[in-house]
Formats: C-alpha cells, sequence, structure tokens
C-alpha cells in the first residue's frame, strides 16, 4: 500500500509538471521568448543585473517618496525651536542630490508634542521615527488625559492598530538640562528641601519631564503641595509666579534659556539650591549632578547645585542602521552650529563613545557613526544577504533542474509501458519489428537528452536496462 500512494503521489507531481511544461512549451514558441530561452545569458542577465537594478530602484524611489514625522514639544519651548532646525538640516539636500536634483534621503515634518514622554509614546507606537527626551526616562507608561499623544489629535485619523514595543533607541546626545527651582524672593528657605507643606507649586507641563522629576524628588522628600488649576504652560506660570499666584515653580531647561534669563534677571525670584543632588543621583541615576554658575543670572550671587538630565536625539528601531548613520552624519555637520549658543553641550561626537554615559542603548547606525564604522555594501550581514540570495537561486535552479529530470525519466518510462502495451500482445514478427523501432526512438532520444545533460547517464542506463527487460 506504502509502495502504491508513493506512485500515486509522484504521478500527481509529475502531472502537475507536464502541465507547467505545456504552458511554457506555448510561451516558449512566441519568437521573443525563443530567442531568450534558446540562450542561457539572458537568465544570468535577468537574475544578475535586471532583479538587483529593478529592488535597487524600487528602494530609490520608495526613499524619495517617505516621509518620517519628528516629534519635537510644546509651542515656545527649546524643544520646538531646536527641532525646526533639526528638521532644516537634515532636509537639506547634499551635493548628490543638488546634482540629481533628487531628495533621496527621507524628509522629516516636525511636529509639536506634550514633551519628551509624548515622544517616547509616539516612538514606541511607530507614530514618529526622530525626537527628543531626556536621557533615563521610564519608558513603560500610560499617557495623561491632559496631553494626547499625536495618534489621537483631532487633526490626524487614529491608526487602527497601536503596537506597543520598546522601539526607542538613543541617536545623539545634545545638551545638559539643570532643573531650575524658582521661588518668590521673599520666601524664608534656599533650599528646596525647605519648601512648606501645601506650597502652591508649578511642576511642569503634562507630558513632561520637569513634572516628572519634580514629582519623584518631592515624593522622595516627603513634601505635599497643592498644584494650580488648569493646565498651564511654562510663559503663564511665569506670570502667575511673578504675581503672586503660585509660590514655585519647576522648569527643566537648557542653561540661559529666554524665558528664564528674563524671569531671573527680576529681582522679585530666586534659584533654590539642592544641596542633597549627589544623594539624589544614587536614587535616580539617570539625573546629572549639576552647578549653575554664580552670576549667570542676576537674581543668583553664587554657585546653585541641583540635579538635570541630559537632552537627548532619539530614534526608532523601524528605521534601519544605514538611514539612522545618514542622519548622524548629516547632523553632525551642522549639530555645533545649531546648539553652539547652549551652555553644557554634550556633542562631542568624534572624541567619545556617548553609549558609556547614556542610559538608554544607542542605534546601531548611531554605534557605527560614533565607532567610525560606517555600514557599506560589503558589510558582512550584507554579504550574508547577497550569497543567500544567490543560494536560493543556485537551490532553486537545482531542485527545477531535479524534478524536470525525473519528469523527463518518467516519460520515456511510461512511453516504454505505453509501446509494451501495444505491441506485445500479438507475438507476430511485424509487431515485435514496430516495438522494436519504438524503443531504438526512445532510446536515440534518451541519447540525445544525455548528450545536452537533460538527463543523467545513470538515468540512460535505467532506460535501456527497462527496454531490455520489456523484450
Amino acid at each position: 500500500m506504502a509502495a502504491k500512494h508513493t506512485r500515486h503521489r509522484v504521478s500527481g507531481q509529475h502531472k502537475v509538471i507536464r502541465r507547467g511544461s505545456l504552458i511554457f512549451s506555448r510561451i516558449r514558441h512566441k519568437p521573443l521568448m525563443q530567442r531568450v530561452c534558446g540562450n542561457r545569458k539572458w537568465f544570468m542577465v535577468l537574475f544578475l543585473v535586471i532583479i538587483p537594478v529593478v529592488v535597487v530602484a524600487a528602494l530609490v524611489i520608495k526613499r524619495i517618496h517617505t516621509s518620517y514625522y519628528f516629534v519635537t514639544g510644546p509651542k515656545g519651548a527649546t524643544y520646538s525651536a531646536l527641532g525646526l532646525q533639526v528638521a532644516a538640516a537634515l532636509n537639506k539636500p547634499d551635493r548628490i542630490e543638488e546634482l540629481l536634483h533628487l531628495n533621496i534621503v527621507p524628509d522629516f515634518i516636525p511636529e509639536e508634542s506634550c514633551g519628551p514622554f509624548d515622544n517616547i509614546y509616539s516612538i514606541n507606537h511607530g507614530l514618529a521615527r526622530l525626537g527628543f527626551a531626556e536621557d533615563g526616562l521610564p519608558l513603560y507608561f500610560e499617557p495623561t488625559s491632559g496631553c494626547l499623544p499625536i495618534a489621537f489629535s483631532p487633526e490626524r485619523a487614529r491608526p487602527k492598530a497601536l503596537s506597543p514595543e520598546i522601539r526607542f533607541r538613543a541617536l545623539m546626545p545634545l545638551f545638559l538640562s539643570p532643573l531650575h527651582v524658582v521661588a518668590r524672593k521673599n520666601a524664608a528657605y534656599s533650599d528646596m528641601r525647605e519648601i512648606p507643606p501645601r506650597t502652591k507649586v508649578y511642576l511642569g507641563p503634562d507630558g513632561s519631564a520637569s513634572a516628572f522629576i519634580a514629582q519623584s524628588i518631592l515624593s522622595h522628600y516627603g513634601i505635599s503641595i497643592e498644584v494650580p488649576e488648569g493646565r498651564l504652560d511654562a510663559q503663564q506660570a511665569i506670570q502667575q509666579l511673578l504675581d503672586g499666584k503660585i509660590e514655585v515653580g519647576f522648569f527643566l531647561d537648557r542653561l540661559h534659556e529666554e524665558k528664564l534669563r528674563s524671569l531671573l534677571h527680576r529681582g522679585d525670584v530666586k534659584l533654590l539650591t539642592i544641596d542633597h543632588a549627589p544623594g539624589l543621583k544614587l536614587l535616580y541615576p539617570y539625573l546629572e549632578v549639576l552647578k549653575i554658575p554664580a552670576a549667570t543670572y542676576m537674581s543668583s550671587a553664587k554657585d546653585i547645585i541641583t540635579v538635570g538630565t541630559k537632552t537627548l536625539l532619539v530614534t526608532s528601531t523601524e528605521l534601519n542602521e544605514i538611514e539612522v548613520y545618514e542622519v548622524a552624519q548629516k547632523l553632525s555637520q551642522h549639530i555645533n552650529q545649531i546648539i553652539k549658543d547652549i551652555p553644557f553641550n554634550a556633542t562631542r561626537v568624534t572624541d567619545s563613545d556617548p553609549q558609556k554615559e547614556l542610559f538608554y542603548p544607542l542605534h546601531e547606525g548611531a554605534v557605527r557613526f560614533y565607532t567610525h564604522d560606517p555600514p557599506f555594501f560589503l558589510d558582512p550581514r550584507k554579504l550574508a544577504a547577497i550569497v543567500t540570495y544567490f543560494s536560493v537561486l543556485y537551490g532553486v535552479y537545482g531542485l527545477t533542474a531535479k524534478r524536470l529530470r525525473e519528469y523527463r525519466v518518467h516519460r520515456l518510462l511510461h512511453a516504454v509501458d505505453r509501446a509494451a502495451k501495444a505491441f506485445s500482445y500479438n507475438r507476430r514478427h511485424p509487431r515485435k519489428q514496430r516495438f522494436a523501432y519504438h524503443t531504438h526512438t526512445l532510446r536515440s532520444l534518451a541519447l540525445s537528452l544525455l548528450r545536452r545533460d537533460k538527463i543523467h547517464l545513470d538515468d540512460f542506463k535505467q532506460i535501456d536496462e527497462y527496454i531490455k527487460g520489456h523484450t
């Protein structure tokens, strides 16, 4: 039964091959196909030139028509202004693009957001490919109801499905952002730990790193506070601080930022110190211990010890290492000019490996940029892909050739069976001559196939022995 089942299965396979062979024969009789199929060079050109060129052309066309969202920050904040400059630098055509009049590198569209947590959420959910964030902030969280991510903004349709994966990767450190703890000058305390209970405090915008860090520190010290009603932005909070409606404000921003400089150059506010900043760093390792030098602001006559974070340009794993390397390389030519007025600059791109000082892992493309190991065509992984491509071609060719050879042998053996069935019932001499004539024709055909490497010598011997067995 097993042998019978095997014969039926093999016979079914040969029927499929025969139908395909008939279809191919009809196509092959076309004049153009006769010229192509009769020359193996055409197949080499097809698989070695035409298909790779088509694939490369398709990738280039896709890149030309691809745009990525670049989430920055709230309107008027450092993130937002800096994002416009970074996007302009990335979208500026290079020499090759100017020569070809093509923008091969995908464009980045700057998009305002609620802050770093919103940016982390957007990148992890595949809504953006580039953004700003503070190093070390938690990656697992739920967005607040007061600050919706860009996926749910009214002017943009909500995606059908969001996949909450950790796609978030660091790309380039930019600068250090100190936490400015601003209080009214008539306050009787000078250190953040001395803030009295029930003090009305502005922590920062919803979804901001300032609010997260300030709340963490206040909770650590056990300080209960009151938060003003309504969603206040930084400018509104500053005005309420000047009007006496708020007693303390937390602002995580770059040193000497315009709105903070304008605020702290007034005589009715002061900066609070965080003397236990080294201890806070032990509890929250992502924090940096920073010193705001004396006379940086007119309201501070001495050094102010505080904590801060490292502001990063971040990306998504959905960008491949070549794209991220191109972004890092292109941005490195302009970033020092873009943030030249920002103190605590952290963009020493050629002097050190930033991965040693970061909590977030670097994207593989950024690692290649900092280690001066650019991805190129003969990269081992690219070579592996090329070898795999040719291995698959060779495997498909070998399997197809084997099936066709088995099919030819099957057809010849089947022809012998048909001839034996037609001429062996009557033992008269003319019938035997006709059988001998047909088998001679089959032998000649088998020899022709053997000469053209369509069958093997073992196959020919099998056919010959099969004919002899019938005679």
